[in-house]
């Protein structure tokens, strides 16, 4: 869209979006490979939209196994100089990089709404002030990266150390690109690696202006950002022999093959693959905290489109229709609209494709005996809204636990509230489904709650709060949700270091 045109079409957020259109602009056809941002091997690209009003924003390079191998190799030549400076100047260096972003936060944050279709208020802001705050963490766990001492018999040394394990191949979804980025890049990085990060293909461009900032800090070739789809750029950068661990965040079924591209040459893989959560709501619960947790913990000021997403919302009998009736209106509450007006609350979906998978399962609901929309259904009455993916929060009850809609992940704004009375019975619906990412429960009750936190198949579990994963907590999920656990001092140890045992035997004195 001309920078002209953006007034017309955006009224009181024009400034912000105009500067964001001229980023993407700038950023349009660029990879960052060796520390330089610039054209890709490649010829061909593809259209990144503002999911807003489907305005092109920019194209983005269909990266190929030649853009991939130029990348690893960039980052397979930085390698040994960049594990032989120590942790802690390494950790320096993100630190320094996380002020530069902060640095340009309001303009970057706009750029994200842009690409993403999220509020600039209620996502954008939040989601950059979460990725500083992920990069001083890791930056700031230089320090300890260490190995222990282990006892043994005199004149006998026996100790183990903490070393990087080389090129770091990181493939990232489009909800939360600038946060998985530092998620990844932060330990991966201040363990000694060096990285090639592969972007989403429907928002590659906000990660992009990071790396051209962190260029100013980084050594070249540290870390690289390269764009394309899944098979034709993620499949050969996870099976590139010089790469020595995957991080990946994105749906099952992709990372199933993933896990299965890296099989062959043993390579370290840390997967996050979704979730489809229960929200617990006790009769003893405050429902002054819980009614808005359920709202929040949906994550419906992000379409939905989050793998925490509470979308089983299991509510007492004894409480049910006051839960209901206080969901709905705040629900109902909620501003759709432009995601760079400061009064939004709520974007558009990410693509066409996310919006007709919503479309699909509420369809599916609305053709499900005794379903009733308590809210929501399709796309907002608002002529205005018309252009965009915008999708109306949607609250249905109704459907049974295993019907699709309750099994399947739908990445949108669309939640299914079960009653229930027998904790038991509950617990047991709660555990069946082929997911166990995240889990909240809401109570007065100790007992209860320790029950829960006990029995409940998911790796994030919460009691009387259902926040998003915070950095310094470590956060991964059970069964289809993935392989080990990200955002943490532990995770950083045990997913970016591989330990070695030295032991050294004195000898014979003399």
């Amino acid at each position: 869209m001309p920078v002209s045109q953006v007034a017309v079409e955006f009224g009181r957020s024009a400034p912000l979006a105009a500067a964001a259109y001229k980023d993407a602009d700038r950023l349009s056809g660029k990879v960052l490979v060796d520390g330089v941002l610039g054209p890709p091997l490649t010829n061909e690209t593809f259209v990144v939209e503002n999911p807003a009003n489907m305005a092109v924003v920019a194209n983005a390079p269909r990266c190929r196994e030649a853009d991939v191998e130029r990348a690893v190799k960039s980052a397979h030549d930085a390698y040994p100089a960049w594990a032989a400076i120590p942790a802690r100047e390494r950790g320096r260096m993100v630190a320094r990089m996380a002020d530069l972003i902060e640095a340009e936060c309001e303009a970057i944050a706009a750029l994200l709404s842009l690409e993403t279709g999220n509020a600039l208020a209620t996502q954008a802001r939040p989601e950059m002030a979460g990725a500083i705050d992920m990069l001083r963490l890791f930056a700031g766990l230089g320090g300890e990266l260490k190995g222990r001492t282990v006892p043994s018999g005199p004149g006998i040394l026996h100790y183990t150390t903490r070393d990087p394990l080389g090129v770091v191949a990181g493939i990232i979804p489009w909800n939360a690109p600038v946060y998985l980025m530092a998620a990844k890049m932060g330990p991966a990085l201040v363990a000694g690696n060096t990285m090639v990060l592969k972007t989403a293909e429907q928002a590659p461009l906000t990660v992009l202006r990071c790396a051209e900032i962190a260029r100013h800090v980084l050594p070249p070739g540290v870390f690289n950002v390269i764009s394309g789809y899944g098979e034709e750029a993620g499949r050969p950068l996870a099976e590139h022999p010089l790469v020595r661990k995957v991080t990946f965040t994105g749906s099952w079924t992709v990372g199933r093959e993933i896990a299965g591209y890296v099989a062959a040459k043993l390579c370290p893989v840390t997967l996050e693959l979704g979730g489809k959560n229960p929200n617990i709501i006790m009769a003893d619960a405050d429902l002054e905290r819980a009614i808005p947790g359920v709202v929040q913990g949906m994550r419906f000021t992000r379409q939905g489109q989050s793998c925490t997403a509470g979308s089983r919302v299991f509510v007492h009998r004894a409480v049910y229709d006051r839960v209901v009736d206080g969901v709905v209106e705040r629900l109902e509450a909620l501003r759709l609209g432009d995601p760079l007006d400061e009064a939004t609350e709520v974007g558009a979906m990410i693509s066409e494709e996310q919006f007709d998978r919503c479309t699909y399962y509420v369809e599916m609901a609305r053709d499900t005996p005794g379903a009733r929309f308590l809210c929501g259904g399709g796309r907002p009455d608002d002529p205005d809204l018309r252009k965009g993916l915008f999708f109306s929060p949607t609250l249905i009850d109704g459907i049974p636990n295993d019907s699709p809609v309750c099994q399947e992940e739908i990445f949108g704004p669309v939640a299914c509230v079960l009653p229930w009375t027998d904790f038991d019975d509950m617990m047991a619906a709660a555990n069946d489904i082929a997911f166990g990412l995240a889990a909240t429960l809401w109570t007065r009750d100790l007992s209860r709650a320790m029950d829960f936190a006990e029995n409940i198949q998911a790796g994030f579990v919460q009691v009387n709060q259902y926040d998003t994963p915070q950095p310094n907590v470590a956060y991964g999920g059970l069964k289809r949700s993935g392989l080990g656990k990200e955002y943490s001092y532990e995770s950083m140890i045990d997913h970016f270091t591989t330990s070695k045992t030295i032991i050294i035997n004195r000898g014979t004195p003399g």
